[in-house]
């Protein structure tokens, strides 16, 4: 059972230092991001919230630093299921060089692509001590775990997949499912996703721009129908287990889109943990938590696990929203109740 304080207030009075690494926070959406709720709760609970940048880490004599700011929030307030933010929603303080093994938690939360400065930050990362300072997520973790191939380590959790660069490999296994789904191994939030049938006169070319002419992998999924019906849905995983879940519906006011993400315009509605959500996690909730992968987003169309988001997963804003749940401070609740663990250990 994942340990939940009921009353952020009645705590031990103890304030930690949570630093979140964000993308710059002008670019984020203060009442889509997770990451926002999360530094509102942490606020709310009374600690302190710093934020820093990629571009903002370093080590200097074998020890990992960031460049931080102190944050205040405004946060946003919930009317009719949606959540409102004031337009100037955020002050900073100045930048301050802090040791990172000095704070209580790191939430890793920039958004992909993992490309060379991501992993160079997981390297700079790697340098901070766990025992002292909760990772969320562990920077080795996040190198392993490609979020469009994690699953297929577990393929009998998910539809049959193909990894390929091969073309003509890939058209065989199109022509053999019907319709599948193309993916690049490393996008986010829709992009670069195509739909492609065995008919369709540009498969061809698809795939020759897909694969850079047959010199890059693509992940092809065969298609899975309740995609049309049903949607997809969004589970978060925290410490392995589901706490939340929100269903994606493909807008289909113009049937010309069939991505079920958010960023294309998907519709949310109110969803719970499933039976199925739970037999998943089963199986994959361990090997997570092996790897310190421990705030994890992952996605089910129908009774199939289709991808395991560990970079900067989100839907917790429309899960409290529309569920009247409260994940984002039960996160971190049990953040602090894993960061005072830490402490009496040592």
């Amino acid at each position: 059972m994942i340990p939940v304080l009921s009353d952020p207030q009645a705590r031990s009075g103890l304030r930690l230092d949570f630093v979140f690494i964000t993308d710059p926070l002008a670019s984020l959406v203060p009442a889509h991001d997770t990451t926002i709720a999360l530094m509102e709760e942490a606020q709310l609970a009374g600690h302190r919230v710093l934020t820093t940048t990629i571009g903002e880490l370093g080590i200097d004599r074998g020890r990992a630093f960031a460049r931080c700011r102190e944050v205040t929030l405004r946060p946003a307030v919930l009317s009719e299921n949606k959540w409102i933010a004031d337009t100037d929603w955020y002050t900073s303080g100045a930048p301050r060089r802090l040791l990172l093994d000095e704070v209580a938690a790191i939430f890793m939360r920039t958004d992909p692509p993992v490309d060379a400065n991501y992993l160079r930050a997981t390297f700079i990362l790697d340098l901070v001590d766990p025992g002292k300072t909760l990772l969320i997520n562990s920077p080795a973790g996040l190198r392993d775990a490609n979020e469009k191939l994690f699953a297929l380590r577990m393929p009998e959790l998910g539809p049959p997949t193909l990894v390929s660069a091969d073309r003509d490999e890939i058209s065989a296994a199109v022509h053999s499912w019907g319709t599948a789904v193309l993916k690049p191994t490393d996008g986010m939030a829709g992009r670069g996703i195509m739909l492609l049938r065995p008919d369709d006169p540009n498969l061809h070319s698809i795939l020759d721009t897909a694969t850079v002419r047959g010199e890059q992998h693509v992940v092809i999924q065969q298609f899975i129908p309740e995609a049309e019906t049903e949607g997809d849905r969004r589970v978060i995983v925290l410490d392995g287990q589901p706490i939340g879940s929100v269903r994606r519906l493909v807008d289909s006011g113009g049937g010309d889109e069939f991505r079920c993400n958010m960023a294309t315009g998907a519709r949310v509605v109110p969803d719970t943990v499933s039976p199925r959500d739970r037999e998943i996690c089963t199986t994959l909730g361990p090997e997570l938590v092996r790897r310190g992968l421990v705030f994890v987003g992952i996605d089910i169309i129908g009774d199939r696990l289709t991808e395991v988001n560990v970079t900067s997963p989100t839907g917790i804003r429309e899960i409290d929203a529309l569920s009247g749940t409260h994940l984002a401070a039960d996160t971190i609740e049990w953040a602090v109740a894993r960061c005072t663990n830490m402490t009496e250990m040592r």
